[in-house]
């Protein structure tokens, strides 16, 4: 059974990968990127300030416009098709025998492209950055809010807090990934679970610009997939910790996997 669902769950993992629209990532990023670090050497001529890589990482990965706009939306459309045609899903089952197998490969393969986004992403945006921009050990950029990095952030390393921001990111598009799935599951149509997972993405952002106050403003996903709505150790701060958010995420992810298990387990996919 085991060796069965390792086999199944690699062909599923190639076969969703390999997938054409997933290169769909590359020329956006590189736009992005070239726009993104235009500005931050625009604005450090203009100001006389010195930059290194860290203000074009964060200036890409820590704008808020950026993340909710573009590459979160993107992401969401690229996993939508994660669940194959029912016909497809009933040769699964026969071979698995189990539908909590086939639950968990989903799983499985929605963390592989949630690392795979990371590594495109994140991979195009630091080649692109290293090219013009020094890499250094230290915060330069003295207008740090402008290129998105609030100042209680800066009393971590650059390395660190970028660590940081990958982690809340991958964790939030993990979540939103399995809550369209989900969706999709439920419904039956793919697009429906696509419109679900874009609402909440850009719910969060509405909240943002809205300015919702606090405790209102910690239900809402932008305090827990940007860095720099975190306290950092400030006692007066409005925001949540880092660990408050990491365990937001780890809570919806949990109950979105017990409601696909469900689903799984009591789903007719013959009928379909």
């Amino acid at each position: 059974m085991a060796l069965k669902f390792l086999r199944l769950l690699n062909f599923e993992i190639e076969q969703f990968l390999l997938q054409s629209n997933w290169l769909l990532p590359i020329p956006i990023m590189l736009f992005i990127s070239y726009i993104a670090i235009s500005r931050v050497l625009v604005e450090s001529i203009n100001r006389s300030a010195k930059v290194n890589i860290w203000d074009g990482l964060f200036s890409i990965f820590g704008n808020e416009s950026i993340l909710f706009f573009v590459v979160t939306p993107l992401f969401l459309y690229l996993v939508s098709d994660l669940l194959p045609r029912p016909a497809f899903i009933q040769s699964m089952l026969l071979r698995l025998g189990s539908r909590k197998l086939w639950w968990l490969s989903k799983i499985l393969t929605l963390g592989v492209a949630v690392i795979s986004y990371i590594f495109i992403t994140v991979g195009l945006a630091v080649g692109i950055s290293s090219f013009v921009l020094p890499w250094q050990s230290t915060w330069t950029l003295q207008h740090s809010v402008e290129f998105h990095i609030a100042p209680a952030v800066r009393v971590l390393s650059p390395a660190y807090a970028f660590m940081q921001l990958i982690i809340l990111l991958a964790l939030g598009w993990f979540c939103l990934g399995l809550l369209a799935i989900v969706v999709s599951q439920f419904i039956g149509r793919p697009i429906i679970g696509l419109i679900v997972g874009i609402s909440a993405n850009f719910g969060g952002l509405v909240a943002l610009r809205a300015d919702v106050p606090p405790p209102y403003s910690h239900f809402f996903i932008y305090e827990h997939l940007l860095l720099n709505y975190h306290s950092f150790g400030i006692s007066a701060s409005p925001y949540p910790p880092l660990l408050a958010s990491i365990l937001y995420w780890l809570v919806g992810i949990g109950v979105l996997c017990m409601l696909g298990l469900w689903l799984s387990a009591r789903q007719d996919f013959l009928s379909q």
